[in-house]
This record gives C-alpha cells, structure tokens and sequence, in this order.
C-alpha cells in the first residue's frame, strides 16, 4: 500500500498537467493531492465501526471516483469541467495505485458496486504494508517514494511550461526553425 507521499504526488502530477491554464500556483496541485490520499479517509469508518472489510472497499472504487468527479462537476459548474476532471482524475488515482502496488493482503474493490472482487497486482517497489513498518521505515519508504514519484510531478509542471510556447509557434517554424 503506497504511503500519501506516494498518493499525493501522483494526484499533484494528475492536475499539475490536466488543469486549466487558468489554474496556476500551488493550490491546484495540493488539493489533487489532496484528493489523492481522500479515499483513505475510510479509516475513519474502519476504526469507528470496527470493520477492516471497509477498507480498500468502494471509497478506493471507480464509480466512487466517478461520483467525485460529478460531484465537481455539479459545484464548480461545466466552465471548469476540466479542473473538475483533474481533480477526479486525482481522487481516482488513489485505488489504481493501490490495487497497483498490493503484494500482501487484501486487494482493491475497483469495481463496486458491480462486484466486491479486490485487485491486487504487485508491483514491486512500492511500500506494502506501512502500518507494519518502523518510524524509521516509514521515513525511509517516503523518500524512496518521493524519489521515484517526484520526477512525474517535475515532468508534469515542465511540459505544460514548455506547451504555451510550442503551441505558439506555427508548425513551419517546429519543422525548419530558424528559416521564417
């Protein structure tokens, strides 16, 4: 289960290059990360109710992500559709990388409500199970996914610097620069 450095890096990066122009700065890219760590919010439910079977359960789902994203929609109006979409785009990243990154344990129901099957694909090289690692392993876990998850955030942010300035150009001067 990857740790939030994890979660949140991959949402920033989703918004960082799907966001409207419009919507610079740091705000945008710390509610996707937000919104990427958001469905782990159902710890709440686990610890309350007592019930490990709510984890990874339909808050991690597509249609639950689905929902966000509609719900977005329906606040923010259809003039931000896009924003909108980044950010369901970010809530809907959480489960994916889940089911992504599970070795041990329980999966992801990334399909609820049309089924309670939970996915797991191990992928090597993302912490799986944190809350069974030391202080110490939980640091050393969150640098190595910074390190490996920052380079998509980075690369995110320059190709939508680089975007406004090769869209600019007509397609004469991308072909034989220098010539007109």
């Amino acid at each position: 289960m990857p740790l939030p450095m994890a979660h949140g890096l991959i949402g920033a990066s989703i918004v960082a290059g799907v966001r409207p122009a419009s919507h610079r700065g740091l705000a945008p890219l710390i509610a996707g990360a937000f919104l990427a760590n958001a469905a782990d919010l159902d710890f709440g439910a686990v610890f309350l109710l007592d019930s490990g079977s709510l984890h990874r359960s339909f808050t991690h789902s597509l249609v639950f992500a689905l929902a966000i994203c509609s719900l977005l929609v329906v606040l923010f109006g259809m003039r931000q559709l896009r924003l909108a979409l980044a950010y369901g785009l970010a809530y809907a990243s959480h489960g994916l990388l889940d089911s992504i990154a599970t070795r041990d344990g329980v999966g992801v129901a990334l399909f609820w409500p049309f089924t309670t099957e939970r996915f797991a694909f191990g992928w090597p090289g993302v912490s799986a199970l944190p809350f069974r690692l030391s202080v110490l392993g939980l640091i050393e876990s969150s640098i190595v996914e910074f390190l490996f998850f920052a380079p998509f955030l980075v690369f995110a942010l320059c190709v939508r610097q680089l975007a406004p300035s090769i869209r600019g150009r007509n397609k004469a001067e991308l072909i034989e620069p220098g010539l007109h």
